[in-house]
C-alpha cells in the first residue's frame, strides 16, 4: 500500500535538522532504535543517526523526527507487527520540507525494518530527466515536444473562446556562415543570444501562470535554427505580421561572440489558427512552409500561409512524383569515397553517396530534392534502397577477396527519428549476409543533438545490434561536449570547413587538434574529410587524425571505377583515376 500525507508544522529537534539521507533502523513497538543497518556507503541520515546513537547510548523515533511524525511511525509500526504485513508510504514534513519514502517490513514478532528514502534526490532527478526531455540545452528554451503541448492546450482553449491563434517559425542563420567556421560553442553562444532577444521582445515569454492567456506567449527552439513563436490571443493577420517584424528585426542584429561580429540573417512564417489548421502538428508545418516561402521570396522575409504557399506545395508534389517514379525504375545510383588510414594511405571504409538521376535534378539544386524528400516519406524509402544496394556491393567486394572492406551510410534525421530503423538495418545486414561491425551509420551534430533529448535510445540500440555510430560534419554543429561525453558514438567526422584553410589559417589549426585531442581522450577515432592536398594530410597525421578523406586520394568513384583500383592496387591506378583517364 502506497500514500502520500503532509506532517503539520512542527520544528524538528536540533540534532534531527541535520539529517538527511536514506537510513535503514531495525524499530521495537515503543518506537525504540534496537540497530542500524548499515552498507558501505552509510548515507547523510545515516551517519548522524550513528553519531546520535554513539553519543547516548540509545536512540528511538523522537531523537530523528518531529512528534507528529515519530507518532505516525510508531502507529504504523505497531500496524505492521499486528497484521505481519508489509506496507509502503511517502510523507512530506511542512516545516522542514524533508520528504520520504518510509518502508515498513515485520521482523521476527517484536520489531520492524524501518527504511527511510530521501526523495529529495529522486526529486532533482526528475527535474534533470524533466529538462532533459523538454527543455533545449544551448538556448534554456521549451523544445519541439513541449512547444507542440503548448499549443494543443492554447488552440483548445481558444477553440472554446472562439478565438485566434497565430504561430510563428523563425529560421535565423548566420549571414556570412559559408565563409567563415565557427565551433559548436560559439554556435550556441549565438543561439542563447537569439534566445535572450526573444524572451525581451515577446511579453510574457513562457510565463508560469498559464491563466493569463491575453499576455502570456510561448517561445520554443523547434529545430537546429528555427524558433516557434504562439501569439495566444491576436486579434487580426496584420497583427501577427507586425510582431514577427518587430521580433525577426530584433534578432537578427549582429552578434558579438568572442570578440568575432557575427552577422544573421531570418525568415518568418505565420500560419493563423482555426483557417491554417486545429491541430499543432499541422498549424507548426504550416507555419514552417510558409517560412520556407519567404526565404526563397526576392521581396519578403515574412509570408503567411496563403496561396502562394499552396503553390508551392503542388509544385513540391510533383517533384516528389519525379523522385518516386525514379525510384521505382531504379534511375538511383551510388557513388562509393574510400577513407584511408592517415599512415599508410590504405582503404578501410568507403563512403556510399548518392547520385541523382539526371531526370531528376534536371536544373534544381540538390539542396531542393534533399529537402523534399526529407519532408516526405520518400527519403525512408531511398534511405532503404542505397543501405541495400551498398552492403550488397560490399559484400560482392568481400567476396572477391577484400575482406577488410568496410561501409558507411548516411542517415537522414527523418531517417534516424523513424522507429523502425534499427529494425530495417538489423534486417537488412542479415538478408545480405553483411556483419554488423562493417556498417557504420554516419549522422550529423544536429541529430545527435536530438537523440541526446530521449537519452540517445536511437544511438544505443545501434550500439547493441553492433553498428558504429560517427558523428559527421563536426565542428559547425550543436553538438556540445557533454553530447560527446555522454553519447556511446565511435568516431567523429572533421567538417571539410576545418580542413580547407588548414595550412594557412591558424586558428582552423588549432581547432583541428583540439578535436582530434578531444576525441582520442573520449577514444573516439577521428575522419577528417575534404583533404585535397598532400600539406592538408601531413598535418592532419601530424595532429594525429587516424583516417582521412577527400580528393587528394580518391574522389566518389563508381562500383566499376572504385573495383578496377581493388584489383590494381597500386599507386599508378590511383592516379590513373584522378586524371580520368
Amino acid at each position: 500500500m502506497t500514500e502520500e500525507t503532509e506532517i503539520p508544522d512542527r520544528k524538528m529537534p536540533d540534532d534531527a535538522a541535520r539529517l538527511s539521507g536514506d537510513i535503514a533502523l531495525v524499530v521495537s513497538r515503543d518506537g525504540s532504535v534496537k540497530s542500524m543497518l548499515r552498507g558501505d556507503s552509510p548515507s547523510a541520515l545515516g551517519r548522524g543517526a550513528a553519531e546520535l546513537l554513539e553519543a547516548r547510548g540509545r536512540l528511538c523515533l523522537d531523537d530523528l523526527w518531529p512528534g507528529k511524525l515519530r507518532q505516525h511511525m510508531v502507529n504504523n509500526v505497531r500496524r505492521v507487527l499486528r497484521e505481519r504485513s508489509f506496507r509502503s508510504e511517502e510523507k512530506r514534513d511542512a516545516a522542514t520540507g524533508f520528504a520520504a519514502e518510509l518502508t515498513y517490513v515485520a521482523n521476527g514478532p517484536d520489531s520492524v525494518i524501518l527504511i527511510v528514502r530521501d526523495l529529495d534526490d529522486r526529486h532533482d532527478e526528475l527535474h534533470r530527466m524533466h529538462r532533459l526531455a523538454y527543455i533545449d540545452e544551448a538556448t534554456s528554451l521549451p523544445n519541439r515536444e513541449l512547444f507542440l503541448n503548448e499549443l494543443k492546450d492554447l488552440t483548445e482553449l481558444q477553440r472554446l473562446r472562439e478565438g485566434r491563434i497565430a504561430v510563428v517559425v523563425l529560421n535565423v542563420s548566420q549571414a556570412d556562415e559559408s565563409r567563415t567556421s565557427y565551433g559548436a560553442a560559439q554556435q550556441d553562444e549565438v543561439l542563447a543570444e537569439i534566445a535572450a532577444r526573444l524572451r525581451e521582445e515577446l511579453r510574457g515569454a513562457n510565463a508560469e501562470d498559464k491563466s493569463d492567456v491575453e499576455r502570456r506567449t510561448v517561445i520554443a527552439r523547434t529545430d537546429y535554427r528555427e524558433f516557434g513563436i504562439v501569439l495566444p490571443s491576436i486579434e487580426s493577420g496584420v497583427d501577427a505580421e507586425a510582431v514577427s517584424r518587430r521580433v525577426l528585426d530584433a534578432v537578427c542584429k549582429p552578434v558579438e561572440i568572442r570578440n568575432r561580429t557575427v552577422k544573421l540573417t531570418g525568415f518568418a512564417g505565420i500560419a493563423l489558427f482555426p483557417q491554417d489548421g486545429s491541430d499543432p502538428a499541422v498549424l507548426l508545418e504550416n507555419a514552417v512552409a510558409a517560412m520556407e516561402d519567404a526565404s526563397c521570396s526576392n521581396d519578403t522575409d515574412i509570408k503567411f500561409h496563403t496561396g502562394t504557399v499552396r503553390l508551392r506545395t503542388l509544385q513540391r508534389q510533383d517533384l516528389e512524383l519525379e523522385l518516386r517514379a525514379a525510384l521505382d525504375t531504379q534511375e538511383f545510383t551510388v557513388n562509393y569515397q574510400p577513407i584511408v588510414a592517415a599512415g599508410s594511405g590504405a582503404i578501410r571504409s568507403v563512403e556510399a553517396l548518392l547520385r541523382w538521376p539526371d531526370s531528376v535534378l534536371g536544373a534544381r539544386s540538390t539542396r531542393k530534392i534533399v529537402s523534399i524528400a526529407e519532408r516526405t516519406s520518400l527519403i525512408a524509402a531511398i534511405g532503404r534502397w542505397v543501405l541495400k544496394h551498398s552492403c550488397e556491393q560490399v559484400m560482392a567486394w568481400k567476396d572477391q577477396g577484400f575482406a577488410r572492406m568496410k561501409l558507411s551510410v548516411n542517415v537522414s534525421s527523418q531517417e534516424f527519428s523513424r522507429p523502425d530503423l534499427v529494425e530495417t538495418i538489423s534486417g537488412t545486414l542479415v538478408r545480405v549476409g553483411m556483419q554488423p561491425t562493417d556498417l557504420a551509420v554516419e549522422i550529423n551534430e544536429h541529430i545527435l543533438f536530438r537523440d541526446a533529448m530521449k537519452n540517445y535510445a536511437t544511438c544505443r540500440a545501434l550500439k547493441k545490434i553492433g553498428v558504429s555510430i560517427v558523428v559527421d560534419d563536426y565542428g559547425i554543429g550543436s553538438c556540445s561536449l557533454a553530447h560527446l561525453a555522454h553519447s556511446p558514438v565511435d568516431c567523429i567526422k572533421i567538417d571539410n570547413a576545418l580542413v580547407a584553410n588548414l595550412e594557412t589559417n591558424g586558428r582552423d589549426n588549432a581547432a583541428c587538434d583540439a578535436a582530434i585531442a578531444l576525441a582520442h581522450a573520449l577514444g573516439l577515432d577521428v575522419v577528417a574529410e575534404g583533404v585535397e592536398t598532400e600539406e592538408q594530410a601531413r598535418l592532419l597525421a601530424d595532429l594525429g587524425c587516424d583516417y582521412l578523406q577527400g580528393y587528394h586520394y580518391y574522389p566518389p568513384m563508381s562500383e566499376a571505377e572504385l573495383a578496377g583500383y581493388l584489383e590494381a592496387g597500386d599507386a599508378t591506378k590511383r592516379n590513373r583515376i584522378l586524371r580520368g583517364a
